[in-house]
């Protein structure tokens, strides 16, 4: 509920009560700055109304909109400075790729060989013993 300009009027035409004494005294006390009575009491009086107006209202959502915009301007900006370093990287490993390839192929290759006869068949490898295990006492009875 907002007020109307006459209840503003009316609510600016009355006195300072002892809470806006009180803040007045306090806002000295803690900035060394004297301020005027009046102003703090209407800034008490209508600082909700104000947060409430549908000036400040758009400001606020003005505001947020920029926010969100510098938000995504940063993150778009972000994302495009990673993937301008991944490509660097990626660049950098297909040249690695390539000296390695190159280097472990040899220049000519021979002729494949017939491999030679064995003068002798193979022998059958030696069979190797069974594993002797412990036997337990338990085991025993």
């Amino acid at each position: 509920m907002t007020a109307n300009a006459k209840s503003f009027e009316e609510r600016a035409a009355s006195e300072p009560t002892d809470l806006h004494k009180a803040f007045a005294e306090w806002l000295f006390i803690q900035t060394g700055i004297k301020p005027d009575l009046k102003t703090v009491q209407l800034t008490c009086a209508f600082r909700m109304d104000f947060q409430k107006s549908e000036e400040n209202q758009k400001d606020l959502k003005a505001r947020k909109a920029a926010a969100l915009a510098k938000k995504q301007k940063a993150a778009a900006d972000k994302r495009a400075r990673l993937e301008k370093q991944l490509a660097a990287l990626q660049a950098e490993l297909a040249k690695e790729d390539t000296a390695q390839t190159a280097a472990s192929m040899p220049a000519e290759t021979a002729a494949p060989t017939a491999p030679a006869a064995p003068a002798e068949p193979e022998k059958p490898a030696k069979a190797t013993p069974a594993r002797r295990t412990r036997r337990t006492a338990a085991a025993a009875k």
